[in-house]
């Protein structure tokens, strides 16, 4: 049988289970109803064939009475042969036994013997008394004796005793008749209402089965609908299944087979489920901190500036870009990094802001959606500057890792929108303009969004198309700035770019060098100052007049750090035929923060060649005194931020003693830079500074005019 055939004989079972013993009850009742009704029918026959059968015997024996009466008489008077005697009296002794017989034949019919027990007997007794005094009354008759006529008187009485009799009994037979017609009515009626009742509480009993049955299979069934309504949808959890788990284990046949399968299905579903949980949080969340990656940030925003529409308010994307994350994963590793975001992750989604939502869109870059904010700009971006002072306290706090403290601070970039001119790709545009804007500003800074931004980003990517195309168009020259002894006397020069653009003139190194840095093109641009440094000392020194001038040259950390940097150095020197020892390199701070060992092995391969090194812009990094004892530095760089305002800031005086006092102690030449007057120079020389360079000696000049200024005498210390 097919299992669906089987399915079927379940939902028949409590049809079936009515049907069929209802069927076999009514046949049943149907037989016995026939059985009392045949019984009763044949009582009634045999009562009816007593009564009429009464009634005739009545009639024949008041006939035969005659007959008798009317031959005896004929008898007395005519006085016939003994021949015709004795014929009468065989026929009337015939009629007489037929007689006889029909009465014990009466006297055991039921109905008589159901009238009275003495019925029957009374009956007889009465018949055979009629019948002695006929047969005696039909001997003397016979024999010719006188007494006939007592006979026949004795007999008449008997005869009308016996008809009295019988006609009583007649009456009482009918009677009795009709009663037991109505007791037999009544007890077929009875039988028949027994069976009736019987039926109908054995149905309700077979129709209470059923119904119990179907509930119980409409239950299982109820159970199984629901199971694979729970599986079918697909944002409900899916249940525990015990009922389903119970009905595999305690039934057979095709629900023992559906609920198998169920189970199967609902482990399949639930591996699907999971994996398609997997997918999406995949998709849609960040795997270091747990928060919504871009993709779904990009939907939710798109939600918020629906919802505002609608309601009349503001929202606002609200961009952190966590300021020199890159300095600890180059100090302490990306474990340290990862560890962190993830601090910081929970530190912003702790603060609970009301109606905002966090998502990290970036390495190091958050933004937060806030909405509900008041429909006055004014005040919405009031309320949003409250929120993010809140961010920035919390990011402010100290995160320890290790056995260190590290402190993290965030660029914060806001982009407020409330109509329909605004788009998803245009807020984080916007917001990351801001925020780029505030961290070249300062550190931890805030800035909002404003037209004039846009207009500086557009600005900015069309610089940064032209400075690619200035590489490949050789548009960078170098200029020169004198280096002086204490004497004032030329002892070398730093080469400092400059871009000459073919629209816009000479471009500030502080405009294009940030760029450079940030794009990458900071490691081509750096080669090519070191190549054409390099042609420029060997210019140098084919001349007696210069060829003992030193040149140095700025490093930036990202070019320093490439594996090959060492052999760029190594093979523009050999390419040029310059001195090693006539090229200076100049790192900063962060060049060396990050791996130290590293930076120490190259700054020894590079020595070994002949190179010297200066540290620039010193004071105004981070720099520990544990690693600059370690480098192979030959000169330190005093920063023009301390020399600028030497005389009227007296922390600026106590600065540059310091370093000056540092190098000394460390066997380093100190050079200061930013030396614009007579009086900073002799304030320096007086502390024993080595070398300076400054206006106040030469500003930044064409390798030519450089020189004709450096054969000039010198100025004198007055």
């Amino acid at each position: 049988m097919k299992p669906t055939q089987s399915l079927l004989m379940v939902f028949l079972l409590p049809v079936l289970m009515i049907i069929v013993p209802a069927l076999i009850l009514g046949a049943f009742a149907l037989t016995i109803a026939r059985e009392k009704a045949l019984d009763s029918y044949r009582i009634q026959s045999a009562d009816l064939a007593t009564l009429v059968e009464m009634a005739n015997f009545e009639r024949r024996l008041g006939n035969l009475h005659e007959s008798l009466t009317q031959a005896l008489n004929e008898s007395k008077n005519n006085h016939p042969s003994k021949l015709d005697r004795y014929s009468e009296y065989s026929y009337i002794d015939l009629q007489l036994d037929e007689m006889g017989e029909r009465i014990e034949h009466l006297a055991g019919s039921g109905l008589i013997d159901d009238l009275h027990a003495d019925n029957a007997e009374t009956l007889l007794l009465s018949f055979q008394e009629y019948r002695r005094f006929i047969d005696m009354a039909n001997e003397a008759a016979t024999l010719n004796q006188n007494n006939v006529g007592d006979f026949m008187q004795e007999a008449e009485a008997n005869f009308n005793r016996f008809i009295i009799f019988t006609q009583r009994t007649f009456e009482a037979l009918t009677e009795r008749a009709n009663e037991r017609h109505q007791q037999t009515f009544q007890a077929l009626s009875r039988s028949i209402g027994t069976l009736v009742w019987f039926g109908l509480g054995l149905v309700c009993v077979l129709i209470g089965g059923a119904a119990f049955a179907s509930w119980r299979i409409n239950r299982r069934l109820m159970i199984i609908g629901d199971a694979i309504l729970d599986l079918s949808t697909s944002h409900q959890t899916i249940p525990d299944f015990d009922d389903i788990q119970r009905i595999s284990q305690r039934h057979s046949g095709p629900l023992k087979h559906i609920a198998t399968a169920l189970l199967s299905f609902r482990k399949t579903e639930q591996k699907r489920r999971e994996a398609e949980r997997k997918v999406h949080r995949l998709a849609y969340y960040d795997t270091l901190t747990q928060l919504p990656n871009w993709r779904l940030m990009k939907e939710h925003l798109q939600l918020s500036i629906d919802t505002n529409q609608q309601t009349d308010t503001f929202g606002a994307l609200v961009y952190l870009d966590i300021d020199n994350f890159k300095r600890i994963n180059d100090s302490c590793g990306h474990r340290a990094g990862d560890c962190l975001l993830q601090e910081l992750s929970e530190r912003l989604s702790a603060l609970n802001i009301d109606g905002a939502t966090l998502g990290r869109v970036g390495g190091d870059e958050f933004v937060m959606i806030v909405e509900g904010l008041p429909a006055d700009l004014l005040k919405a971006a009031e309320k949003t500057e409250r929120l993010t002072e809140q961010l920035q306290h919390s990011l402010g706090q100290p995160y320890q890792w290790g056995q260190k403290e590290h402190y993290l601070s965030a660029s914060i970039g806001i982009a407020l929108f409330g109509d329909s001119e605004h788009n998803v790709d245009n807020l984080f545009q916007y917001a990351s303009a801001a925020a780029n804007l505030a961290k070249q500003s300062a550190p931890n800074g805030l800035r909002f969004y404003d037209p004039a931004v846009q207009a500086e980003l557009e600005a900015k990517t069309e610089l940064e198309r032209d400075l690619r195309l200035a590489i490949e168009r050789q548009e960078f020259v170098l200029v020169y700035q004198t280096q002086v002894d204490s004497k004032g006397r030329a002892i070398g020069a730093e080469a400092l770019i400059r871009w000459q653009h073919p629209q816009q003139g000479f471009i500030s190194p502080g405009t294009f060098i940030p760029l450079a840095e940030e794009t990458g093109l900071i490691v081509p641009i750096g080669q090519w100052v070191l190549e054409a440094a390099c042609a420029q000392l060997v210019a140098w020194a084919n001349d007696t007049s210069t060829d003992h001038l030193v040149l140095a040259v700025n490093v930036s950390a990202k070019q320093f750090q490439q594996p090959d940097f060492v052999d760029t150095v190594r093979g523009a020197l050999a390419n040029s035929g310059a001195s090693a020892q006539r090229l200076k390199l100049e790192l900063t701070e962060s060049t060396v923060i990050g791996s130290v060992d590293d930076t120490i092995a190259r700054m020894h391969q590079l020595k070994a060649l002949g190179i010297s090194f200066a540290m620039d812009d010193f004071g105004t990094g981070y720099s520990s005194l544990q690693y600059l004892k370690r480098l192979p530095l030959d000169q330190i760089k005093i920063d023009q931020s301390f020399v600028r305002d030497l005389h009227q800031n007296p922390d600026d005086m106590a600065i540059v003693q310091t370093i000056i006092a540092m190098g000394r102690a460390l066997g380093l030449n100190v050079i200061a830079e930013g030396v614009e007057t007579l009086e900073h120079w002799r304030y320096l020389n007086d502390h024993q500074c080595h070398a300076y360079q400054g206006y106040y000696f030469c500003k930044p000049l064409s390798a030519v005019e450089m020189v004709k200024r450096s054969l000039t005498p010198p100025p004198m210390l007055t």
